[in-house]
């Protein structure tokens, strides 16, 4: 089932947006979560509660509708995999001084049935029939061509069906092996002298994982070290061991997280010293950047 876009609530919330990113002050913002890259903010509005996530800003309307198109192909294409998705709007305005800004839009879901909450507060037995439900959806749908970032925070458990909420970055490839996402764009927040040289270096290391079963079991069981959820890969290690051709060790998920935690700290430390320059020279930052992630 759809539901209606708020237009008028999410053109104010981006005025809000513009204006933290003006005075350096977010207290006006009220986030619901993060990754690496974005942020989910929260929409009140009368028609009901929204997560939205803004995407980097289009500089013209061909990127946009090339990520529409993007977006919708990679939201059938997960549903024809077996994967529940929430429904998931994407909604635009052109910027007064050029390009276009984007949010991808959902209904706001019950915190509490994040998988990443819920491994927390359920029982053992809760947390085995979690990921054996989570190995079915990963089997149906993961292949060299459709991939999926599948850590614990990005789905919710709803009336016992997992239900995935992360689609901002369609991950897809082609037969070539090629992103049909907008990798440059998304990369657009680093400084720019940097831009290609940490786009070329560490693109494919990022994007690789998701396009295995065992490259998405591995990303997974590495952030349950994030979580703070690392007693539970002993079980989860078992569990997996039929599922993939080659099975996965202890040491190589902590050295895995290790890796990718240094990688993405990086990328964060680039962010806040471009962010920097900008407050020198009395600039706007043009990017909300996520709260420093305990590693």
């Amino acid at each position: 089932m759809t539901f209606t876009v708020p237009d008028r609530d999410l053109s104010s919330l981006e005025d809000r947006v513009q204006t933290a990113l003006r005075t350096s002050d977010d207290t006006g913002l009220t986030l619901l979560g993060h990754g690496e890259v974005t942020l989910v903010l929260e929409l009140e509005a009368r028609s009901g509660s929204f997560a939205c996530k803004r995407l980097p800003v289009f500089p013209d309307r061909a990127r946009l509708l090339n990520y529409e198109q993007t977006l919708r192909t990679y939201l059938r294409r997960l549903r024809e995999g077996g994967v529940r998705v929430a429904e998931t709007e994407l909604w635009h305005q052109p910027r007064p001084g050029g390009g276009i800004v984007g949010y991808c839009v959902q209904e706001t879901l019950p915190r509490k049935r994040l998988c990443s909450n819920l491994l927390h507060s359920e029982s053992e037995a809760w947390a085995a029939d979690f990921f054996s439900r989570f190995l079915d959806q990963v089997e149906g749908a993961v292949s060299p061509t459709l991939g999926l970032d599948a850590q614990a925070s990005n789905w919710v458990d709803i009336d016992g069906e997992l239900l995935y909420i992360d689609v901002t970055s369609p991950l897809m490839r082609d037969a070539a092996g090629r992103e049909l996402l907008d990798v440059r764009l998304f990369f657009a927040s680093l400084p720019w002298l940097l831009r290609d040289i940490v786009r070329v270096a560490t693109a494919k290391s990022i994007f690789d994982k998701f396009y295995s079963t065992r490259g998405v079991v591995l990303d997974f069981l590495g952030n349950l070290h994030k979580e703070r959820l690392g007693h539970l890969i002993p079980g989860f290690l078992a569990q997996a061991e039929a599922r993939l051709d080659v099975p996965l060790t202890e040491q190589e998920v902590a050295d895995y997280y290790r890796a990718d935690a240094r990688s993405w700290a990086f990328i964060q430390r680039l962010r806040k010293v471009d962010r920097l320059g900008h407050r020198l020279l009395r600039r706007p930052y043009p990017f909300l950047l996520p709260p420093d992630v305990d590693r």
